[in-house]
């Protein structure tokens, strides 16, 4: 794969592509062409003079990887990258509820599609990550995000660290999850415009991210269960900073 494209597969993944930037696909396959679950693509294809061709479901998993991939592929340029050095400039212009979600670490391809997904339900500015040591915004990644991986800005940094304080300079107040905190998340009262720190699936937030945070929060749980999955995690966090702001 040309380093300037990406794959893109699933029926919701590729119909957000079709309507957020089509001016960028390059070609899409399907299995069937006369299978009803496509025709809301096909005509976005058609209306952007797209040609859509016939690729065997075998094809379209030994190109992507992607076993789940619902019988549809699309070439596309590869989404243009917000880079650290543009973060102050994004910032200013944000003009929604100023909400960033920071990953401290992340590995699971299937959590973060979760993590964007939950993103782009909430209406969150953007999505900070490490440009090392972090998944690849792979196949699987953009699958599993059902084309909130097109929605959802996604911001790679090579330091956490030097990012909060960039963002504490520019009035980012900064909470960090953890097991560790006292307070929980229901009995926070959160400032805006705000950062939330999640951290990786085994290790949770570094001791030193941690310190850098105005404010730690966790999940008090009730059952037998002792932790969550990450992205579910964020996402019962990010309900409830939302229904404290707004």
């Amino acid at each position: 794969m040309n380093k300037n494209k990406e794959n893109i597969v699933g029926i919701h993944s590729v119909r957000i592509l079709l309507k957020v930037r089509p001016f960028d696909v390059y070609e899409i396959y399907v299995n069937n062409k006369s299978s009803n679950k496509f025709n809301e693509i096909l005509d976005l294809a058609k209306k952007n003079n797209i040609t859509i061709q016939t690729m065997s479901n075998e094809k379209i998993y030994d190109i992507s990887s992607v076993k789940s991939h619902q019988g549809i592929i699309a070439v596309a340029k590869k989404k243009d990258e917000i880079s650290e050095s543009s973060l102050v400039s994004f910032l200013s212009k944000i003009s929604n509820n100023q909400i960033l979600l920071i990953i401290d670490d992340i590995s699971d391809p299937r959590n973060f599609g979760a993590c964007l997904r939950i993103c782009d339900a909430y209406n969150i500015s953007a999505v900070i990550i490490k440009d090392h040591d972090s998944i690849a915004i792979n196949e699987t990644v953009k699958k599993v995000a059902a084309g909130s991986a097109e929605t959802t800005p996604i911001i790679k940094v090579k330091n956490i660290t030097r990012t909060i304080e960039l963002l504490k300079k520019n009035e980012y107040w900064i909470y960090g999850a953890t097991d560790k905190a006292k307070d929980d998340v229901n009995n926070i009262v959160f400032k805006t415009p705000l950062a939330l720190i999640i951290g990786g699936e085994s290790k949770g937030i570094r001791k030193k991210t941690l310190e850098y945070c105005d404010f730690t929060l966790k999940i008090t749980m009730k059952g037998a269960v002792e932790s969550l999955n990450m992205a579910v995690a964020a996402g019962i966090i990010i309900n409830t900073i939302n229904s404290k702001i707004n």
